[in-house]
């Protein structure tokens, strides 16, 4: 039994021993290149992140303490973008629909444009003087390329408290 095992033992050695050394086949899976895989579903080399950081404005001196804090908007799919955000600062009323935010093409005389309102999105707490952090996906209501390189503005009743320009991440416009 032994003298049996040895022997088939030795002749599979054999075997898988000389069927590995042999030359391949022209076709053979092996020798044939394989094309990389390319996981990301998307063609798209445009910007990811964009954010707004809101810094002091005041162009008339009327604003007891102007808005301070960052917005960020993520594209979190081809059609969704993420807008998070908090206000540090600049919400003196505690009554959060006495504000607007919105996005305007430019800071001074802006001009409302109903699709890049974001106030009837946007579900926040005032905390005198700043705002709870606040969230809210958007499904096809607007592209970064299309607010890179707006502002994003704050209202107090008619009186513009904070004014932000939006950037892509890396400085790309």
């Amino acid at each position: 039994m032994t003298r049996k095992f040895i022997i088939s033992f030795l002749i599979i050695l054999f075997v898988i021993t000389f069927t590995n050394s042999l030359p391949m086949e022209e076709n053979s899976i092996s020798i044939i290149e394989e094309k990389p895989i390319d996981k990301r579903q998307t063609t798209d080399t445009g910007p990811f992140v964009a954010f707004a950081d809101f810094e002091h404005y005041d162009p008339y001196d009327e604003i007891e303490e102007p808005v301070s804090g960052r917005i960020t908007f993520t594209k979190i799919s081809n059609n969704t973008i993420r807008l998070m955000g908090q206000c540090n600062t600049g919400f003196t009323d505690p009554d959060p629909n006495m504000y607007t935010i919105f996005i305007a093409e430019r800071p001074m005389c802006s001009t409302y444009i109903k699709e890049f309102d974001l106030t009837p999105f946007l579900k926040y707490f005032i905390n005198v003087p700043g705002t709870s952090a606040f969230q809210f996906d958007f499904v096809n209501k607007f592209t970064l390329p299309q607010i890179i390189g707006n502002f994003v503005i704050v209202k107090l009743g008619g009186t513009t408290i904070g004014v932000a320009p939006i950037y892509a991440v890396g400085g790309q416009q």
